[in-house]
């Protein structure tokens, strides 16, 4: 497989980075990978959460996401101008907020996140081999549903 990226700069709201989220994917799925493949749901996810992270935490400023497929994994990177670097967290099972690196690190086979001088970048990535359980055990507690 040869390889391929694609780079998104967005302005940093919830529907800029679900618009960002979507057209990665489109992209990912155009570079050959099968629509169901668990690397492309995976990667959907990362970036997610990456770019909710960039969003909630870093203000409204521009916030860039970029995917690459070398063959052998897939790598999503979301930079912003925040120079604070993330920290998970172990929230209750009743908060809203507070799980996405803990989601990242539980889906990713290397993830980090890294200054820049401009801000922060962070990152994961998911090989293309078969994912080895479809169930993954996150480290926090979900939210319960409210009735």
């Amino acid at each position: 497989m040869e390889v391929h990226d694609i780079r998104l700069s967005v302005f940093g709201t919830p529907a800029a980075a679900a618009s960002a989220r979507r057209r990665l994917v489109a992209a990912i799925r155009d570079w050959g990978l099968p629509a169901g493949s668990e690397p492309l749901h995976v990667a959907e996810l990362m970036a997610g959460e990456l770019l909710s992270n960039a969003v909630q935490h870093a203000g409204p400023g521009a916030v860039t996401v970029t995917a690459r497929c070398d063959g052998n994994a897939i790598r999503v990177e979301v930079s912003d101008s925040s120079r604070d670097l993330p920290r998970t967290r172990s929230p209750s099972q009743d908060d809203e907020h507070g799980r996405g690196l803990s989601i990242v690190a539980a889906l990713a086979d290397r993830y980090g996140t890294e200054p820049t001088t401009s801000g922060k970048r962070c990152w994961a990535e998911v090989g293309l081999q078969a994912v080895s359980s479809p169930e993954v055990a996150l480290p926090v507690p979900l939210p319960r549903r409210r009735p």
